[in-house]
């Protein structure tokens, strides 16, 4: 797209579009993660020694040092549904 001037009008509107629908695409990812986040706490705990662990009913039994990594083990797994 070349640009005309500063001041063109149809390039800072399609650049808001842009920005926008990039606002709202980050806010729905982080939306579902709070969702699978709430979804996962009752089937993860945590170790002593700092690792998380999740061992679902009917599942594989799982350890990470990292929360977010069970979270989406047990999404990856359809153990939680967002």
């Amino acid at each position: 797209m070349k640009i005309k001037s500063v001041s063109d009008k149809s390039f800072w509107s399609r650049l808001d579009r842009v920005e926008r629908l990039r606002f709202n695409s980050e806010n729905r990812a982080q939306a579902r993660l709070e969702r699978l986040e709430r979804a996962a706490a009752p089937l993860i705990g945590e170790l002593a020694s700092g690792k998380y662990y999740a061992y679902p009913i009917g599942g594989k039994y799982f350890e990470s040092h990292s929360y977010s990594e069970v979270v989406q083990y047990l999404a990856r797994n359809k153990h939680i549904r967002a």
